[in-house]
């Protein structure tokens, strides 16, 4: 019998039903306060910045306690609206980051006509200066939880705004948008000012803001030594908000969307939180599962001029018994957001790594491909094959090649 038959599924269950008893206890994410501000800006003639804030909070409400803070204290996204867009429109944005750890505000200016795209620019950058301010003030609700980490953020005339804001303030630490738009002063020049960290989607049947003409010149302008520009197969220019007339009836001569709303929002949110935990929170494992959803995510085509600080490396030292294959045990484990398989193998072969449940369930494969002798290492998102979170519980991981595996167990935790 080989060492990789003893590692088989019943070897495995008895350490997985173990663990089983950590998800009673394991974090399932925060839930969303919220508070109204009525912030001036006294370096522009005390001008009004009425702004909607969403936190996290133990328990959800309005003006509810800020949930005491990680390490390093929870990012802040400044998120811009689009033209004649409401705010709350973008209600997918603040739940689909808030609960993984970031504070989302959204200023309620530049919502008529005539919107200055410039001064909705410095609303945007402004936001994320004064809620620093907010983080070391005893009197506020979010003092003692913000980091010095923020990202102006938007979509279509908010995404252009974006752009504007970060080129005029060195102070911001990244900048992502939604099929932005050119803007006047134009977005597309202000993209040559900017070095700090850049992700920008495009919607693969939006005529609104063709991204020839708007977010391909954006990408191409900027001065960041990372950035990355995703398409979504599909995707139309107003399905990255709620449904809105206005913004409905300026796509009218658009291709249909092949994919709903929902699936745009889920896709969109799935690839911006863990950017944003890389280029806010400079997380390497949050690096890792972007670059890991880049490579396996169905319906996106992207490009991409990044290089991180430093990357992970496989487990060395690793070498196999009897068979081809060494498999350690995966890591982190329990995890709440990735988590590494690393194996070993003697020689060259086509190896499968796949996902199950206990049950025998496939998940998700991991792999599939020829590999090299040696060390090797693929990361589990934690999502399913469809892409959706996969939820709290036990998984198998199985290693395979010409009828040999090696199983290991692991626990998600949300």
């Amino acid at each position: 019998m080989t060492p990789s038959s003893r590692t088989g599924l019943g070897a495995a269950l008895p350490f997985a039903a173990a663990l089983l008893l950590m998800l009673s206890v394991g974090a399932s994410g925060y839930e969303i306060g919220h508070t109204s501000a009525a912030y001036t800006d006294p370096d522009r003639g005390d001008r009004s910045v009425p702004t909607e804030i969403f936190y996290p909070s133990d328990t959800p409400g309005d003006d509810v306690p800020i949930a005491a803070p990680p390490p390093g204290g929870f990012p802040v996204v400044a998120f811009g609206h689009g033209f004649l867009i409401p705010w709350d429109d973008y209600e997918y944005v603040w739940e689909g980051l808030v609960p993984e750890g970031y504070v989302v505000a959204l200023p309620r200016t530049e919502q008529g006509l005539l919107p200055s795209h410039a001064e909705f620019g410095r609303d945007l950058a402004f936001v994320v200066r004064r809620l620093r301010i907010e983080g070391d003030d005893p009197g506020s609700l979010l003092f003692g939880a913000l980091s010095d980490a923020g990202a102006v953020a938007g979509h279509s005339m908010g995404g252009g705004a974006a752009l504007l804001g970060a080129a005029g303030d060195a102070t911001v630490t990244a900048v992502a948008n939604l099929a932005a738009a050119e803007t006047n002063p134009s977005a597309i020049a202000a993209a040559s000012g900017i070095t700090a960290p850049a992700l920008l989607f495009s919607g693969g049947v939006d005529c609104v803001t063709p991204p020839p003409d708007h977010q391909i010149p954006m990408y191409d302008a900027l001065a960041s030594d990372c950035r990355t520009r995703i398409t979504i197969d599909g995707a139309s220019h107003c399905q990255f908000a709620e449904y809105n007339f206005v913004c409905s009836l300026g796509e009218g001569a658009c291709d249909d969307p092949t994919i709903t709303r929902e699936e745009q929002h889920g896709l969109t949110i799935s690839l911006l939180e863990p950017w944003l935990g890389y280029a806010l929170g400079d997380d390497l494992w949050a690096w890792l599962d972007f670059q890991s959803l880049l490579e396996t995510t169905s319906g996106i085509a992207y490009e991409q001029d990044c290089t991180p600080t430093s990357v992970d490396e496989p487990v060395t030292g690793l070498e196999p018994g009897d068979g081809n294959i060494a498999l350690a045990p995966c890591s982190p484990n329990p995890f709440t957001r990735s988590t590494r398989v690393s194996f070993s193998l003697r020689e060259a072969g086509r190896i499968s790594v796949r996902i199950y449940t206990p049950d025998g369930r496939l998940v998700k494969s991991l792999a599939e491909r020829a590999y090299a002798p040696g060390p090797h290492v693929v990361l589990w998102d934690g999502r399913d094959r469809t892409g959706r979170r996969a939820a709290s519980g036990v998984y198998l991981c199985r290693v395979e090649s010409s009828g040999e595996r090696e199983l290991g167990s692991l626990v998600l935790i949300r």
